[in-house]
């Protein structure tokens, strides 16, 4: 799968604490990429990878106190086509405008949790237009099933779901955190909720000469996961998004593997691989047309 998008970790915990969150941030300790290793780890990747999306994100990335710094070294790294911010919003009035000036995009995600007003996201939108960032909206009202710490008793389920994964089928979602890539986002995590059942599953990048190989051998090495064995990807059951303290997070994983599958979408996933179900709703182009019709109401009214 070419790596169509990046994503750099440079925070693990988040203001939002967001039931089956796919980084685990609820129960994540506070973690911060440091400047030197995200400067070091990207400066040897862009040598021999290069994707059409790097995206910045976390947890919420804001929180991290050095993210204008990591903006500006994602851009100035190349590996991707476009640097894009990935947040809840809640905490980007607090950006300094050099990181707003270094985006290319910033990707809003709205919960029902965060409750960003109408006020907020026009702000935001107009700040974008300001620096010349695109800023994309997308409410999120439902979200999928994600993690169970109950291993999977069957190996064909989790053959059929690795299959069906469109994170690692079609999106080509790799992650970068604290100098290991992934090839999932959620690879990262499932050894914390397990009880290090699991090993890391991580590559590290290292300056090594054989650096390209190793990694492409790496990448397309066999499946599924490890990991695969407690997450059901992207063909989990849809649920109301809903927030849910530290506790009852974790004490929610704890449910069997199989009932958390939404088996109707695996099945057609497996069969119609683009098809796409990701509980996004973009946001926008009806506010867009709105304010256009004011404007005009504005004109004939004068």
């Amino acid at each position: 799968m070419p790596p169509l998008n990046l994503e750099v970790v440079v925070a693990d915990h988040c203001n939002i604490t967001c039931r089956q969150c796919n980084h685990a941030s609820p129960i994540m300790k506070k973690w911060n990429a440091t400047v030197q290793e995200t400067e070091r780890t990207l400066g040897l990747l862009a040598e021999v990878y290069h994707c059409k999306k790097l995206r910045l994100l976390g947890g919420e990335p804001l929180l991290n106190p050095n993210i204008v710094t990591m903006i500006k070294i994602a851009k100035s790294s190349g590996i991707g086509d476009t640097v894009q911010l990935t947040t809840n919003g809640m905490l980007l009035d607090r950006l300094p405008d050099e990181g707003w000036a270094n985006l290319d995009e910033i990707e809003v995600s709205l919960y029902e949790i965060s409750k960003l007003s109408e006020a907020n996201i026009d702000a935001l939108r107009h700040k974008g237009e300001q620096f010349g960032t695109k800023v994309n909206v997308s409410r999120y009202p439902n979200f999928r099933m994600t993690f169970s710490s109950q291993k999977a008793e069957s190996t064909a389920l989790v053959e059929d779901i690795w299959t069906a994964c469109k994170m690692a089928n079609v999106w080509g979602c790799h992650s970068v955190r604290n100098g290991r890539l992934y090839r999932c986002p959620q690879s990262i995590y499932v050894p914390d909720f397990t009880g290090g059942q699991l090993e890391e599953e991580g590559f590290e990048i290292t300056s090594s000469p054989t650096l390209q190989d190793d990694l492409l051998r790496f990448l397309n090495a066999p499946g599924p996961l490890k990991s695969c064995a407690h997450c059901v990807g992207s063909c989990g059951k849809q649920f109301e998004q809903i927030g849910l303290n530290r506790s009852a997070w974790k004490a929610d994983l704890d449910v069997p593997f199989a009932e958390m599958v939404d088996f109707e979408l695996l099945e057609r996933s497996k069969i119609k691989m683009q098809f796409i179900d990701d509980c996004r709703k973009p946001v926008g182009r009806k506010r867009k047309v709105q304010r256009f019709l004011q404007k005009v109401r504005a004109i004939w009214a004068g």
